[in-house]
């Protein structure tokens, strides 16, 4: 039972970044230097003048921006429907509990299928919201979760605090913490599938005959547990609530030599997402082309993968880029001004070398971003996004319309993007 809960909500679309170009701004009279002007200082300017200039999206970004939409808008059919998300917070057998369903226009009338949400190592509730949006969108409530505390604060931990990170992950990836973690999602599903049966909001709209299994990375790793995954004991794992259809595993973390006789008998179809680039910086998957090894033992029948190059494994988590905090900024702004000083103290005498009066430096210029790469990865989320819709709508709603594009357009409509493969896309 819960002894407390409080509930918040609020619209997770939030409104697009602003890519209307700047307009060029009103001309100014160049003003004469003073003599005393130093070099550096008219260094400074000019740079800062340049910069300024620059601040308009080039014909280039906005040209990659339309060929995005162009493509969203020519694919599997796109939705724009307004996400919600709740933010719920319970306190069960006293233990803190955090959990995030994501819906479209409210979840009143018929009660919706269910997409379940596990993140990956790290993360919390909040994670995955791209992949959230999507799916919400196309009509499914997902239910976000991380069951276990200790998962959510990995990065926090002694062990990463001492870079022992190989110890971290054969921690967390162990299947002793794995069957942890399942017992411990069965207590929370059980009390939503409670709540629900007593007629509570959000929950009285979740619809758990129909429901898909979903997973990033340690996420993945319980999805497809779940989806008939054999053990090292040759034991297969289930939930007493929850009977997934199908599952979908995005960067599944294959985290020794694959045997294939793990992932022959899956009892549910399974697409994995994943691509050539999908390399972790930790190297706790030691080849990238394990990640697909699950894929290519599955039932022929039962499976699907979408491989797109160009995206790295910190994309594939579906987080959009969490902007700077203004203690962060401070934190950074301090490390800056401490290194122009010590270069100062650095100087070989004077004033600037008793730290008094350091040399004008301009500030470092940023590398210019790999623009070409990021519209790939762009592209190759958006095709994630679709084809993971289609994948959902098949399994779950059975629709011929989905099974028709999975099994030809798709490979269309992706191009170079990626590749569609699984047991109707030939």
């Amino acid at each position: 039972m819960i002894d407390r809960a409080s509930v918040r909500s609020a619209c997770s679309a939030s409104p697009p970044a602003d890519r209307r170009p700047r307009g060029p701004g009103t001309a100014t009279a160049p003003v004469a230097a003073k003599p005393r002007a130093s070099l550096l200082g008219g260094l400074a300017l000019g740079l800062t003048l340049m910069l300024s200039a620059c601040s308009s999206p080039p014909k280039a970004r906005l040209e990659e921006q339309r060929q995005q939409r162009d493509f969203a808008a020519s694919g599997y059919a796109p939705s724009i429907a307004a996400v919600e998300i709740q933010a719920i917070n319970w306190r069960l057998r006293g233990e803190d509990v955090r959990l995030s369903v994501t819906s479209a226009g409210g979840l009143g009338g018929t009660p919706r299928p269910v997409v379940l949400y596990l993140p990956g190592l790290g993360e919390a509730e909040t994670a995955g919201l791209r992949w959230r949006r999507a799916w919400a969108a196309a009509g499914y409530a997902v239910l976000t979760v991380q069951p276990l505390e200790e998962d959510a604060a990995a990065w926090s931990s002694d062990l990463a605090r001492a870079a022992e990170f190989n110890e971290l992950g054969r921690r967390h990836y162990a299947e002793a913490e794995m069957r942890k973690r399942l017992a411990r999602l069965d207590v929370l599903l059980a009390e939503a599938q409670r709540l629900g049966r007593q007629g509570e909001a959000p929950w009285r709209a979740l619809d758990w005959s129909r429901a898909v299994v979903a997973g990033y990375e340690l996420g993945a790793q319980s999805a497809l547990a779940l989806a008939g995954e054999r053990q090292a004991d040759g034991s297969v794992l289930a939930l007493k609530t929850l009977q997934a259809r199908a599952a979908i595993v995005i960067s599944p973390q294959v985290m020794s030599t694959p045997d294939p006789e793990r992932y022959r008998a899956l009892a549910v179809p399974v697409l994995s997402l994943t691509g050539p680039d999908d390399g972790d910086l930790l190297n706790m998957v030691k080849d990238v082309r394990w990640r697909e090894a699950p894929f290519q033992a599955m039932p022929a029948d039962r499976r699907w993968l979408l491989s797109v190059p160009e995206v790295p494994h910190a994309a594939f988590a579906g987080n959009d880029p969490r902007p700077e905090t203004e203690a962060e900024a401070n934190a950074r702004r301090r490390a800056e001004a401490g290194d122009g000083q010590s270069q100062g103290r650095r100087g070989g005498g004077g004033r600037g070398a008793r730290g008094q009066e350091g040399p004008t430096r301009l500030a470092p210029v940023p590398a210019v971003p790999d623009y070409r790469r990021l519209h790939q990865q762009q592209l190759g989320l958006i095709a994630a996004q679709q084809v993971s819709v289609a994948f959902l709508d098949l399994h779950l709603k059975q629709s011929d319309a989905a099974r028709a594009w999975l099994a030809g357009p798709a490979q269309a409509w992706l191009g170079r993007v990626g590749t569609v493969s699984g047991a109707t896309a030939r």
